[in-house]
């Protein structure tokens, strides 16, 4: 059994307080925040606590409890396993590895994000390449850049399950960025890109010349959006209801600003029945990786 949080529970704080000083209140604990490394892939684990602290501060805000931020966890399970023991109170996963978990009871959904654009991966080529379909790519032959989103090396992956071997393998570039990348397909030095279809249309906004030199070989249906857990006995109902409309509504401050400028994000919202169906659908087309 982990820590429970709730605004019943702290509500003795002031009684205690009243009967003196021999009647010291306890200081709540830390609320735990955990991520999965995926969420930051080529980032220093250390790095990656710096860049979530931002939601660190915006969860103290609407929660009224300290808050920090734990170690990534290697993956999906091991996420879900650290929030089910009680090793850490609330999470954060991507859409497709909460359809992996969801049917754990222990793991509520708070929120749901809502990016600026539909998450989808493209696998990219050079438009006078007259490559057809992805089995026609062989070898090293797809640049990977550092920080690839996660939902698009899933995309890659199970698309290569699918191929002859060695199809679609990394392939070695002198940068890592996206735009390094897409440099490298447009040039004609590299075969095919793996990236975001935001990172492609914000890269041939930015370099309309070079961006016609490329064109979409295969793209994913759209990956549902990120999904804010919490532990069932870590709150009670309306302290979960108190910090899911505080998020909701902390967009419009700076703070949520902030956060949502560097997590690309329009916002937070309820879980709805669409959620539900996008989550179904991809553990359908995304099932759950063999232990």
């Amino acid at each position: 059994m982990g820590r429970v949080y709730g605004l019943v529970a702290w509500a003795v704080v002031p009684v205690a307080v009243a009967l003196g000083p021999t009647a010291r209140a306890a200081e709540p604990p830390a609320l735990k925040i955990g991520l999965p490394e995926t969420m930051f892939n080529g980032v220093p684990s250390a790095v990656a606590q710096t860049a979530a602290r931002p939601f660190q501060t915006m969860f103290e805000k609407q929660s009224g409890f300290t808050c920090e931020i734990a170690t990534p966890a290697k993956d999906h399970a091991e996420l879900a396993d650290e929030i089910r023991s009680g090793k850490i109170d609330v999470a954060v996963f991507h859409g497709f590895e909460y359809a992996w978990v969801r049917q754990h009871k222990e793991l509520v959904p708070l929120l749901v994000t809502v990016p600026i654009t539909k998450l989808r991966a493209c696998l990219v080529v050079n438009s006078g390449s007259g490559v057809k379909s992805a089995e026609e790519l062989k070898g090293a032959c797809v640049a990977i850049p550092s920080n690839t989103k996660a939902h698009c090396r899933l995309y890659l992956e199970r698309l290569k399950a699918t191929l002859s071997t060695d199809r679609c393998e990394p392939a070695k570039l002198d940068g890592n960025t996206v735009e390094d990348a897409l440099d490298a397909v447009a040039g004609g030095r590299c075969p095919a890109a793996l990236v975001d279809a935001a990172a492609l249309n914000a890269y041939q906004k930015d370099k309309p010349g070079a961006g016609k030199q490329l064109k979409v070989l295969s793209e994913s249906d759209v990956f549902p959006a990120g999904v804010i857990v919490y532990r069932k006995d870590a709150f009670d109902a309306p302290t979960a209801a108190k910090i899911r409309n505080g998020l909701i509504k902390s967009v419009s401050t700076a703070q949520g600003k902030l956060l949502t400028s560097l997590w690309r994000l329009e916002g937070f919202a309820q879980m709805s029945a669409t959620d539900e169906a996008e989550l179904d659908r991809c553990l359908k087309n995304y099932p759950a990786p063999k232990k």
